[in-house]
This record gives C-alpha cells, structure tokens and sequence, in this order.
C-alpha cells in the first residue's frame, strides 16, 4: 500500500510540475490547409490522359506564391508546399509530409501506424526510354517533429493499367525516421527496379507512414502534427550523372527583415525604425550544385511599394565565382528600401513592400527550368501593430498540466518612439485545436507590464474582461482591446515594454509559436505565486522562438497624453496649486506607501519619478507648459492621471 501511496505521489507531482514550465506541442491543425478542398490536379488513372514528356523536374520555389503542388507536375496535393519547415533545402521551398490530412487536421486513421500524405507525379512518357532515373533530396524533422524509427518514407511506382483494373503500385524505396539531418540525396534506377515501368503513363508517388499516439493530456485525442518528412529537388531524367551535378546555383535560405527584428511595425513609427533600426546590409545565401565552380553574373535588389505600384531597381555588386558544391552568402550595404513610402506616409494608413533578391547565373532555363530558384523574396508590411512571428505556427505554446490556474507569460517588445506611444491592443494567435476535450472554459485575462531591467516589472493593466478560448477565435489572429470599467483604454508604454496573458483557469491555451525566428530571451512566465509583484517569480523561457503575440498601437502622430488615457481609477488623486510656479503637492485620500509619482511633460516624456510622499515636489526648473503627474500603485499597478500648468 505505502508503495501505491508513493507512485501516486510521484504522478501528481509529475503532472502538477508539468504546468509549472511552459511547453511546446505539435499543432491539431495546419491552419493553411484548414477546411481546404483537396484538389484532383489530373486524372490519375487512365492511361488515355495526357502524359509529360522528359525531364521532370519541381523543386518547390513557387513556395511564396502557393502552397499547393504544381498542377503540371503533380496529380493531387495532400502536401504542404512551404519554406516554413526545412533547415537549409536545396533551394528555397519544399514539400512537407506530416501528420496532417487533406482538409488540414490530424489524421484520426483506426491503426497505430498507417499512410498518410502522398505525392503522386503526372504521368509521364517514358515509351522507348531507357537508362531513366528518379533522384530528390529528403530530411527528416526539419523544424518539424521527428519521425521514430517505426515511420517511415516511401517510393512507390505504377504499373500499367488497364480500364476497369485496380490500380497496382509497388514499394521501391524506403527509409526509417530518425532525427534531424541535412538533406541527403536519394537516387533510383527505374529500369533496374522492372523494364515494365518504362510505359506511358507512368507515376511513382511519395507516401508517408505516420504513428500518432495518444494525448496523454487529452484522453481520447490524437496527438498533433508529428512525423516530417520534407522533399525536394524531384527529378526524373535520362543519364544518372546530371542528378548528381544538376548545374544549377539556388537559393538556399530567406531573407531577413529590414526592420531589425521585426515584420511588422505601425506606420508611424516607420522614420524612427529607420534612424535606429534600419537593417542596411542585404544578404543571399546560395548552393553551387554542379561539380565545376560557377560565375555569378551580378545580384539584383529591387524594392516595390506593393500599394503605391512603385517599384526601384539596384544592381549590386559582382559576387566572385562560388566553387562546386559550396555555400556562399553575398552581402553588400544598400540604400534605405522604403524611401519611396516617407513622401506619402501622412496620407495612408498602411503600406506592404516586397523586397527581392535575385542572381544572375549561367544557369540553363531549358530542359530544366532553375532560375525561378535564384530569387529570394521578403514581404515587409508597416500598418498599426508590431509582428516578429512570420504569421504561420509550427507548434504551440502554454502550460500542460492541471494546475496552469494563476500562470502568466510575458513577450518583451520595444517601440521606436522616443516619447510615450499608446498601446490601445493586443492581437494573439490561437491554434486551431480538436474539438474534444472542449475548450470553452479555458478562460485568461490581457495584462501589460513596464520593462525591469529585461524582465518584467510594474503591471500597468490587467483587463477588467475575461476572455474565453472559443472555436471560433482559433486558427487565426484575434484583436484583443484594452478595456478597463468597460470603456476601451490606451496605455502609455515606453521604449521596452511586456505584453501577455494571465490564465483563469487550467487548460492548455496553445498560443502559436513560430520556430523560424529566435526571440530567444524575450520571453518570459510566472506561475503565478508573485504575479502581480515586481521582479517577483518571473522566469525566462528556454524555447528557441517567437510566441504569436502582437502589440497594436494608435497611429495618431501627436503624443500620448491624459487626454487620451481615460482614468483607470480614482484614487482621489489632488494636484495642486495648479497653476504652480515653485512647488506642487500630490495628495490623495489614503496614503500608502506603495504608490509612486511620474510627471511627463507635453512631449510624452518622463521627467520626474519617485515614491510617494506628503512632502511638496520642486517644479521651479519646469519650462512653462502643462504637465501630466501619474500615480502608480506598486502592488496593483492600477493609476491615476492628472494635468497641472507651470507658470
């Protein structure tokens, strides 16, 4: 019985110790395919149809542009065609095979291990061909989940078929899961697997096996998107050697914001990222494929004010040559991409710039079409909230476990501005998640913290609402208000600042967590003993990502001001004599020792900050012109504005 007693212990303690560290799950769904209908691109099994001629090639490039597989290529498209999940590919884009399904949730197949996505080429001619060969290159995990050595990724082909016979396909290639690895190179001989696959019509098709166990959070629920396989360079060609030196020079990686650290920023704060945050060096990382070195014939940067249909061109230095098989990443300083927006700026309210790199090479467009994968694209977007996260998740983040009741997470941002800028929202990503175990009671509140040293300090709001996690808020992007006493509210917030969530109840939130940017350090949580005090409790998070939480700002230009930040409560809060000329008092109805005094002047800008006392504050050296004195309580971060004159 004691050791009953005791296992029971331990299991409590384990999952009481689960909630007390965030954690990072795979998502239910896939929120670009979600409720997608999957499309037939050919008629895959009559042999009447018409056929592709050689070469057959597809590396994934048009990534930027759809994420479904190109019709000419392919016959269906349960994959994901995507840049989000492969660590450094052959060239930008690939096809991703999950434990997702063709209308973009987790697969709910009755056997532990079973097919899942596949992948089935057009057919082809390959009549009176002969020395014909299928080549791509495959990882495994990516930033993904790895697939267990009982998974696996399969090569299947097609045998001739007759009308009114059952399709018949046969395994020539396999391998077993394992954990990351770069991309390796799979060839295979088609004649060598069976001369009778040399017909017109012929197909071979990828298929994933996947293994999906049990939501041990979640009894009776699958666990989320598991097992990646991600593909890309597909070829099928005459002659073994030029799948082994294709000729061609691609783009390997994605550019970088020119924004440091950001995707996004508000309009209005866009000339002051330039002056301090501008990133000015524009960088492209590229593959020589071939076994001879290649001349890189110049690079291209071009910028297009999507909105305005503006566009200017630069041409970049020559790069030297890049050696066979090598990496290079070119770099080179570049003029301020979005001057062609400042001239206008007062007269919109948003503006979206793609920003495009692209060589120029050697490479052959025919028989095989490479130079789609010379270009790197970025799409910059300046509206009225900040963006780190790339808008597509990867995981989720929250805590397990049944004690989440209390904890709170914390993402640092900083603004641009160099006076006070109103923060009047904040936008989170919740993952589409499986109907069962419901979420509706999972219920959390909207909080904002001032900076402390790089960690979060004084609550400046927690909202009056609390909110619940709802299907229909999932899968997307939800504006949050700040509302206090049921009037919306703008809180003035400093160059670093925290924004986040404060959980009611237990549950497993899953926010949506980008893995292709490392916020590492700007991302913190609290278990929620010391919640609301300073420096109390707080910890940062290990995970190496961005947690899908944006600030939203008013674009008014003029300052923030007690005008336009209602009182949050009555404190009695006195301020006189006002007008002053030498001295003010800042009285209130019960003194306390927890509150502090700030003053700002007409600009937003802090000039005055200590604890509060009884005894008159100095204002002899203030120039003439209002003033604004806010008191902060310590403890509740709950404040009160006033206005005074300086005479």
């Amino acid at each position: 019985m004691k050791i009953v007693f005791v296992l029971i212990f331990i299991a409590v303690c384990n999952v009481f110790a689960l909630a007390q560290t965030p954690s990072l799950v795979g998502l239910d769904h896939n929120p670009v395919l979600l409720n997608r209908n999957v499309t037939m691109l050919k008629n895959n099994v009559c042999v009447e149809v018409d056929t592709v001629s050689l070469p057959f090639f597809d590396d994934f490039s048009y990534y930027w542009r759809s994420h479904k597989p190109e019709p000419k290529w392919w016959v269906d498209d349960y994959v994901f065609i995507n840049n989000y999940f492969p660590v450094l590919p052959r060239s930008n884009g690939v096809a991703t095979f999950d434990g997702i399904d063709d209308n973009g949730a987790v697969y709910q197949a009755p056997l532990p291990t079973f097919a899942a996505d596949k992948l089935t080429s057009a057919p082809l001619d390959l009549d009176n061909q002969s020395d014909v060969w299928l080549s791509f290159f495959y990882q495994p995990q990516g930033m993904g989940d790895d697939p267990e050595p009982g998974d696996s990724l399969v090569i299947q082909f097609k045998y001739p078929t007759e009308e009114d016979m059952p399709e018949r396909w046969r395994s020539v290639w396999s391998v077993p899961g394992t954990t990351l690895h770069p991309f390796r190179l799979a060839i295979i001989s088609i004649d060598s697997v069976d001369n009778a696959f040399l017909y017109k019509g012929f197909q071979f098709r990828f298929v994933n096996y996947v293994s999906l166990d049990q939501d041990q959070f979640n009894p009776g629920r699958r666990s989320g998107n598991v097992d990646h396989w991600h593909v890309d360079y597909v070829r099928v060609e005459t002659d073994r050697t030029s799948h082994t030196s294709s000729q061609d020079v691609s783009v390997i990686a994605p550019m970088q914001s020119f924004i440091r650290g950001y995707r996004a920023i508000p309009l209005n704060q866009l000339s002051a990222a330039i002056a301090t945050s501008l990133e000015t060096t524009f960088e492209i990382t590229y593959r020589n494929s071939s076994t001879t070195p290649q001349p890189i014939l110049g690079v291209v940067f071009t910028s297009t004010n999507v909105y305005g249909n503006q566009t200017s061109v630069v041409n970049l230095d020559r790069p030297t040559q890049i050696e066979a098989g090598e990496i290079y990443s070119f770099r080179q300083n570049i003029f301020n991409p979005f001057s062609s927006l400042l001239s206008s700026i007062e007269s919109v309210d948003s503006a979206l710039f793609e920003l495009r790199g692209f060589l120029m090479t050697n490479d052959p467009v025919d028989p095989v079409d490479h130079k789609r994968n010379d270009t790197v694209r970025f799409f910059q977007f300046f509206g009225d909230y900040f963006a780190r996260d790339d808008g597509n998740p990867e995981s989720g983040f929250g805590f397990l476990g049944f004690n989440a009741q209390g904890c709170a997470i914390a993402c640092r941002h900083q603004s641009f501005l160099p006076h006070l800028a109103g923060l009047n929202a904040i936008k989170i990503y919740f993952n589409a998640t499986s109907t069962e175990p419901p979420t509706s009671p999972y219920r959390f509140k909207i909080a904002v913290w001032d900076d402390n040293n790089g960690r979060p300090g004084r609550q400046l709001f927690i909202s009056d609402s609390i909110y619940r996690l709802t299907d229909d808020v999932k899968g997307q992007f939800n504006r949050y208000k700040l509302i206090k006493n049921g009037v919306p509210v703008t809180i003035p917030v400093g160059r670093n600042y925290w924004i986040g969530v404060q959980q009611i109840t237990s549950g497993f939130l899953n926010i949506g967590y980008d893995l292709n940017f490392n916020d590492r350090g700007n991302l913190w949580y609290n278990t929620g003993s010391s919640f609301g005090d300073v420096n109390e409790g707080w910890r940062a998070d290990i995970h190496t990502g961005t947690l899908m939480i944006r600030p939203v700002f008013i674009l008014d230009n003029s300052t923030v001001s007690s005008t336009e930040i209602p009182d949050i409560v009555d404190f009695g809060l006195k301020v006189y004599p006002n007008p002053a000329s030498h001295f003010v008092r800042v009285d209130i109805d019960d003194f306390s020792a927890d509150f502090i005094v700030e003053i700002f002047n007409s600009s937003g800008q802090l000039i005055y900050r200590a604890a509060h006392t009884n005894e008159s504050i100095d204002v002899s050296a203030f120039a003439k012109g209002i003033y604004f004195v806010r008191l902060v309580n310590t403890k509740t971060g709950k404040m009160q504005t006033e206005k005074f004159i300086v005479n």
